[in-house]
């Protein structure tokens, strides 16, 4: 059996535990949900940066700087729309001045401009909007289960979305012989991705039956079942469309914080997950 990256996947698991453990328990207490906020938008803005660097956008002057700093209000903006109906638009204002902004600054840069603006959106699209999705499931103010706990419901994505991708790992490294996609993550097999699969249904249906016990957390067993098996889909696809990014800009990485890689790579399977969380608890 053969765990190459296992070390560092093990350092990533153990500081986002404690990331996630913090958050759980301090993120109602006085000021500290604006500490959040403010850390989810730097995680933001550097997953941005990261971005520019995979599609080279950091190689016009200033373009990166514009396209971090619309995220970074974006996540921001997320975040206050948490405080009352009256700011439920704001992110989609700031994202829309921020459109507005990109297509300004290309207008002395006529060069590359629809590749470089259609990268911009898409980089915000990609990036930002999750993570501030997440804000949004954190601080729930959904009047869809508006009886409903957010920390619950963010514990639930990291859980199943985390657990697709602890089952495909090892089970594609322990019985795994087909590989799913050999040019974008030789490593990934078809044996793997099943199993990370059902371990995502498993765990969503785990946390129907955790939610007889709590009143501020409910989900169907039907529920459980749909919800999970979109989330064990759509963590892998995550996975390997960063994987994609990366081959084509023939990179290992995103990044190189020590230990870690890059924060596209912790958050790869998130970015698909959080908006299937985000779009039950808002709209069902």
């Amino acid at each position: 059996m053969n765990f190459p990256d296992l070390t560092k996947r093990l350092i990533t698991s153990i500081i986002s535990l404690g990331i996630l453990a913090c958050v759980l328990i301090f993120s109602y207490v006085g000021m500290i949900g604006w500490f959040i906020a403010f850390f989810a938008a730097g995680i933001g803005a550097l997953g941005i940066w990261e971005f520019c660097r995979l599609s080279k956008l950091n190689t016009q002057s200033g373009s990166a700087e514009l396209l971090i700093s619309i995220g970074f209000l974006t996540v921001l903006g997320f975040f206050v729309s948490t405080f009352d109906p009256t700011f439920s638009l704001l992110p989609f204002v700031l994202i829309f001045l921020g459109v507005i902004c990109i297509f300004l600054y290309h207008f002395d840069k006529i060069s590359g401009s629809i590749d470089s603006i259609a990268k911009s959106v898409f980089a915000i699209c990609y990036v930002s909007i999750p993570i501030g999705l997440l804000l949004k499931i954190l601080y729930l103010c959904s009047p869809c289960k508006m009886r409903h706990e957010g920390r619950v419901w963010l514990l639930y994505l990291l859980v199943v979305t985390k657990m697709t991708d602890v089952g495909a790992y090892f089970g594609g490294r322990l019985i795994g012989k087909r590989k799913l996609a050999p040019e974008l993550s030789p490593g990934k097999t078809m044996n793997g991705a099943i199993i990370g699969f059902l371990a995502a249904i498993l765990f969503s249906f785990l946390f129907h039956l955790f939610g007889r016990f709590v009143d501020s957390f409910q989900l169907t067993w039907m529920q459980s079942l749909w919800l999970g098996a979109l989330l064990g889909f759509l963590g892998q696809m995550g996975d390997l469309g960063e994987s994609l990014f990366k081959r084509d800009a023939k990179v290992k990485d995103s990044n190189r914080l020590p230990g870690l890689g890059g924060i596209l790579d912790m958050l790869d399977s998130l970015l698909f997950t959080t908006p299937v969380i985000y779009f039950f608890l808002y709209i069902c």
